[in-house]
Parts: structure tokens; sequence; C-alpha cells
């Protein structure tokens, strides 16, 4: 059950009063990635955009990756070069605009004798794609088997031949955090933006959109407008073409995709990339406190998925193969999951069989229908949001809508003049540099805000507990402005605390009542 407050019914019945009442020249179904950057792309260049999501943000694909931004060095393999670029540009920009949410990570790929690339090979396909990127991350280096041991000793040595470590970034927090901040920048820049709103129908009458609208909060029902819609549901975009007698050229299919989340397996803050059994890169990745492994790839017809008990199994196999730890990784030693389907574009005129589906990658599709003034967006992942984005506003401009180049760049983190401002006001008020830093990445301008907190009462710049590394001074500023409305928005998508902290623990915790109280107040 979602929290209705007074002060949340008062504040999301204003919302429905003021959608209600405007006529939006785009309006986006989904409010996952593509929805996020869409709105923000478009807001930012000057379009009067809404956005709906029937549920949480980013609650479905957009929350279940491996929080890599990459420009896909696994794509060499099918000499997908084109795509490879525009993914390490798409990279770079992230990395440039967003620096303190995205760190460069080595990764380091142990090969053996199993591996389907000798390590010569691998090394030069790494350099191959570090000059791809244009050299903007740190250089590839060959590591031979015993320098492997030496860095890596979680890592096994039998039949060990050495290896290649390279970089990509890593999103800090996660996936779903990154998607909402960019919905509450749009939302800050003008965007008309609620989650829990389910759009019912979608009827295109006299050239504009016609929808019915509910709020599932408040259990209200409401109806807008718009000149143009822009589907961006993921893995659901056909049922908004079904729902709008809409129809798109390319089709999904799904790849169901399963991560768990463990134990720390190593210190270094390095990625560990091994080839599984089915010669597909796996991988152990920091997450706070934790290592996430993982992932599988296993077409499926529908995108609603969940772990079973094969999936457990051959994650912790291959991990138990790769990894030389203390004792083998157990069912029991899971603190949580991570499930979901990567939407795979099937472009017109190609091929959907059994046999050929592993072939598709992660590209993107952006379709524009003239005669319904509708934008569809296909696949795609976070690592290429920026090109998605950029393309939706160009398709809005291609079906005859003028829009107005931003003086500034539409996307990123705060200016470094507003940054060397927060930091300096926060060592003011005896913030130490770490919690500062801390504070800046996950909430940007909002940090202000927490410091004016703090600075009105010094305890609420306390932790809740060892485990919840946030204080209430932060708990107040994200129930303002990211619409929290029950626990499993803070805990799973806000934060890291949901996949890090196994529900035992929390219970055990005691910051967890108090942040349970923070968010009914």
């Amino acid at each position: 059950m979602k929290s209705t407050s007074s002060e949340i019914e008062k504040k999301r019945s204003k919302n429905i009063q003021e959608v209600s009442s405007t006529h939006f020249d785009a309006l986006i179904i989904g409010g996952g990635i593509n929805g996020a950057v869409s709105a923000l792309a478009l807001r930012t260049h000057g379009v009067n955009v809404a956005l709906f999501e029937k549920n949480d943000f980013a609650s479905g694909v957009s929350q279940e990756s491996s929080n890599l931004v990459w420009g896909g060095f696994k794509y060499l393999e099918s000499y997908e070069l084109k795509l490879v670029m525009g993914l390490c540009h798409s990279r770079n920009r992230l990395a440039r605009a967003y620096p303190s949410r995205l760190v460069e990570k080595r990764f380091l790929a142990a090969l053996d004798s199993s591996s389907p690339f000798a390590p010569w090979f691998a090394t030069m396909g790494a350099n191959a794609y570090w000059g791809i990127g244009q050299f903007a991350t740190k250089r590839p280096r060959y590591r031979s088997a015993r320098t492997i041991k030496r860095l890596e000793p979680s890592i096994r040595e039998d039949n060990l031949i050495g290896g290649i470590e390279y970089s990509d970034h890593l999103i800090v927090d996660n996936d779903s955090r990154f998607v909402i901040q960019m919905i509450v920048d749009a939302a800050e820049r003008g965007a008309s933006v609620g989650n829990y709103m389910t759009v019912l129908d979608a009827e295109y009458l006299k050239k504009k959109w016609h929808l019915k609208v509910r709020d599932e909060v408040l259990d209200k029902e409401f109806e807008t407008t718009s000149n143009v819609l822009v589907n961006t549901a993921g893995p659901e975009v056909s049922k908004i073409c079904n729902m709008s007698n809409t129809k798109t050229e390319s089709n999904l299919v799904f790849s169901k995709g399963v991560h768990l989340i463990v134990p720390r397996v190593t210190d270094s803050g390095r990625i560990l990339a091994f080839f599984d059994g089915t010669q597909r890169l796996f991988y152990v990745i920091p997450m706070g406190e934790c290592s996430v492994i993982g992932t599988t790839d296993e077409r499926v017809k529908q995108h609603e998925v969940s772990v079973n008990g094969d999936d457990i199994d051959f994650l912790l196999t291959e991990a138990n193969r790769k990894l030389s730890l203390p004792k083998p990784l157990l069912p029991e030693d899971i603190i949580s999951e991570r499930v979901g389907v990567r939407p795979l574009v099937v472009p017109k005129g190609g091929v959907d069989h059994d046999k050929d589906w592993t072939e598709l990658s992660r590209r993107h599709e952006v379709e524009s229908d003239r005669r319904y003034r509708m934008i569809s967006v296909l696949g795609g992942k976070l690592s290429d949001c920026l090109n998605v984005g950029e393309e939706v506003v160009s398709s809005l401009e291609d079906l005859g809508y003028k829009t107005s180049k931003p003086s500034t760049r539409w996307y990123g983190e705060p200016s470094k003049a507003e940054k060397s401002i927060f930091f300096h006001t926060a060592r003011k008020n005896s913030i130490e540099d770490d919690m500062i830093k801390k504070l800046w990445r996950r909430h940007g301008s909002r940090s202000f805000e927490v410091i004016e907190n703090i600075s009105e009462d010094r305890i609420t710049g306390d932790n809740l507990s060892e485990k919840i590394d946030y204080c209430p001074a932060e708990i107040s500023v994200m129930k303002n402005h990211e619409f929290i409305y029950d626990s499993e928005d803070l805990l799973r998508r806000r934060t890291l605390i949901g996949q890090t902290v196994s529900p035992s623990q929390l219970e055990k915790d005691p910051g967890f009542v108090s942040l349970l109280d923070l968010l009914e107040k």
C-alpha cells in the first residue's frame, strides 16, 4: 500500500489538477531510462512535456542492469564497430558530465585454457577498443597469470594462462537512482512527471492525443491531451501500441538476465571478468560493501521474469569455478537478487528465430509515426541514453515541432562553480570531506538543502546506522524531491540499502525503525 498522508494527497491532487488543465507538446509513457532521458532532453529544448509511469520510476528493466556504463567491448566479437563507436562516444560524454556519479573502473579479464581467446588476441582487442573509445580511459595492459594471482588472490589459478586489464565505467550508487535523478532534474526544469500513474487509454482525435490516466496512489482518474505521444514503455512498447492503435516497424525479443548480490569477493575495487561455461562473459562487480555476480542469458517470451533454482545453481557454480574463496559461495550467502530482461531489437525485415536471437545486440531504434504523431523507442541501454534523448528531440522536430536550443549542456551534474560553492559551504559547517563528496554525488544541487537541515540540527547529519549510511537530513530532502511513496521506493531504487543488506539484518538494525519513521512523517 502506498503512503497516502494528507501532505502526499495534497501534492498529488495539485499535480492532477495542473496536468488535467494543460495541453502538452509531448507526453511520455514509461519512466525508465529511455523515458527519463527523453523528458530531460525535450524539456531542456523548450518542449512542454509530461511523463507518466504506472509503477515507480525505474522499477522495470532500468533497475536490473549490471550498473555498467561501457562501450560494448564484447560487441567487437561480432565486428559491430559502428555500435561500439556510438556507445563509447555516449559513455565518454556521460563520464565527463557525471564525474561524481560515474567512476572509471579497471576490468580484469582472466583467461584460462577453456577461454575462446588467447591473451595476446584479447590484448589486441582491448587496445582496439581503447582506440575506438578515443583513448578516454587508462590504457589496457596484458597481465600474466602470475600477475593476476598477485593482484587478485580471489581468482582461481587452475589453468590460468593470462589476461587483460582495461577500463570502463561503473555507476557508484545504482542504475535506478541514476535514472530517477534524471527525472528529478527534468521536473525541476518544468516537466510534469508522475509515478504510479497508469495510462488507461490513448486516442488520437483531431490531431491531438486524448489520454485517460489513473493515479494509483489516490485511486483517481483524470484526462489530459498532447500533440505528440512518446512511447518509452520498454518491454511493454507493444502494449502501448495496442492501446493507442499504432504499431512499430521493429519488434522486440527478450533475454533474461540474473545477478546475485553476495558478500564482497575482492577488496581491490576491480571488476573481475571470466568466460563462463557457455563462453559468455561473466562478471564480479562491486556494489557498496558487496559484490554482484552474473549475468545469465536466456531467451524468454514474456518480460515478466523471476529467479529460479537453475539460475542460482548456474551462477554459483560458475563463480565457484572461477574464484578461490575461503569457502564456496552457497545459496544462503545470497543477500539479494536482480532479474530483468534485455529488450533486443529485431529491425524491420530482421529475423526472430531461436538460433539467431543471440546475435542481436543492445542497439536501439527510435521510430516516428507521422500520421499519428507517435515516437517509439525500442531497445537501448543506459550507456547509450544520451543518443536516445537527442534522437527523440530530432524526431519531434521531424514531426514539425520547433524546439529551442539550450544555452548550456542539457544533461549532467551542476557546474564546477556550484560544486565549489557547496564544498566551501559544507566545510564551513564542519562537514567531513568524505561526507561532502557523498552528498554531492547523491544529491547535486539539492545538497545545499541537506546542509541547511544539518545546520539547524546537527544530529540530523549523523548516519542512521553503520549499515544505513544515510542521515535524516538526506532522507528529508529525498522525500521532498524524489517521489517516494513507500519504503520499497527508497530501499530498492533510491538507495542500495535493500540490495546490500539482507532483510533479516535490516530488521535487526537500530536505524531501520528510524528510517521508516522518517518516511511516515
